[in-house]
């Protein structure tokens, strides 16, 4: 799979889900991994990506999102980029049910015909002697033609060709044109609808909606899917009230990003990385990666790579939470949105999000209970 960010954003025809959707696209080139804001898109086989700095995320895909690029889709004919409906009727811009009877005859109009030329007069036969010695022409006066010579035939006359009438049809157009490298549509790709009288039968005309071949319809007939972040909620275990001294873990609990699928293509958010600040003053922040591994009672092995442990040093009676007595722990999840063309074979990547998370954690200190000793009794007493 090969994966590129695009100036531009994509046709839609279909949708699946529901999603907020941005406006403004990144720099060409190679698609990597970015930490700035505004959206980023991107292309994986027939799809077109696009990620928001908030982390929701989306793909619009020619074909279902089965083939492995645009040029595959099309199958060597050109990109569909105007065609014509029949005008006044109830359509949809692409209909799948769309035949040449929905126009009907191709209206003609008959030009008037053509009188046929007068025939051209023929010269006037030599007079013949009858027996009687006067001469005598045919029998009714008529001149006759000398021996060996045949009359003078009119010639007969077509009638002219019937004269193809003009006639209002739809005229729909992508705008902007894809791009000219990858064929990949704008994903803020609109249809320009315009009514436009021509003849049917005009070879410079663009073509009917079911003169485009199957790639080409396929290629304007478009799925999409959405989906997005949802941030996990920072929590501490195995106590979810730490004390003072006791080794506890940060970590996002229920931070997901749902796979979305279309076809071949996937496209997926991972948490990659959890940077906590645990709110005691001059601490360092403690970074895990994934989410955080959550701590059990009693659990050994309470350091690693995904583990986020701390120990508070002092109580939060002081603290600055929201909530009297707590600290404001304060996180950041760090994803990467990423696309496969593959069913999920190989994955890259589309761009990088970070979302805050934060909870008021209060910290107490340890409680010793005493017991005071019983009194001594006076000797004798039972």
């Amino acid at each position: 799979m090969r994966l590129r960010a695009l100036v531009v954003p994509l046709l839609v025809l279909v949708t699946a889900l529901a999603a907020p959707e941005g406006a403004r696209a990144a720099e060409a080139g190679a698609a990597r991994p970015r930490s700035a804001g505004g959206d980023v898109h991107g292309t994986a086989g027939s799809c077109a990506l696009w990620s928001s700095a908030a982390g929701a995320y989306g793909m619009r895909c020619a074909g279902g999102g089965t083939a492995r690029s645009y040029a595959e889709l099309l199958a060597g004919a050109p990109v569909p980029t105007c065609w014509l409906l029949p005008a006044g009727g109830e359509h949809d811009l692409t209909p799948a049910d769309a035949r040449p009877a929905d126009l009907g005859p191709v209206p003609t109009v008959q030009p008037p015909a053509v009188p046929a030329p007068p025939p051209a007069p023929e010269p006037p036969a030599p007079p013949v002697d009858d027996p009687a010695g006067s001469p005598t022409g045919s029998p009714e006066g008529a001149p006759t033609p000398p021996p060996g010579v045949a009359p003078t035939a009119v010639p007969a006359v077509e009638p002219p060709p019937p004269v193809d009438l003009p006639e209002q049809f739809l005229r729909v157009c992508l705008s902007p044109a894809p791009d000219a490298r990858t064929l990949a549509p704008a994903w803020d790709t609109t249809l320009l609808t315009s009514t436009v009288t021509l003849l049917r039968r005009d070879p410079r005309r663009p073509p009917f909606w079911w003169e485009l071949t199957t790639g080409q319809r396929r290629y304007l007939t478009r799925a999409e899917a959405r989906g997005g972040i949802v941030e996990g909620t920072l929590v501490t275990t195995p106590s979810r009230t730490p004390r003072i001294g006791q080794t506890v873990a940060f970590s996002a609990a229920a931070a997901t990003a749902p796979t979305i699928a279309l076809g071949r293509s996937r496209m997926r958010g991972v948490l990659t990385s959890l940077e906590v600040r645990p709110g005691e003053p001059g601490r360092r922040p403690v970074t895990c990666a994934g989410p955080g591994r959550e701590l059990r009672a009693g659990e050994g092995g309470r350091t690693g790579p995904d583990v986020c442990s701390f120990r508070y040093g002092r109580t939060s009676a002081a603290g600055t939470g929201q909530t009297p007595d707590t600290y404001a722990v304060t996180g950041t999840e760090t994803w990467r949105i990423e696309a496969s063309a593959d069913d999920g074979a190989t994955w890259e990547v589309l761009r990088e999000v970070t979302r805050p998370v934060r909870v008021d954690l209060r910290v107490t200190e340890v409680q010793t209970l005493v017991v005071p000793l019983s009194p001594a009794r006076p000797e004798g007493t039972p």
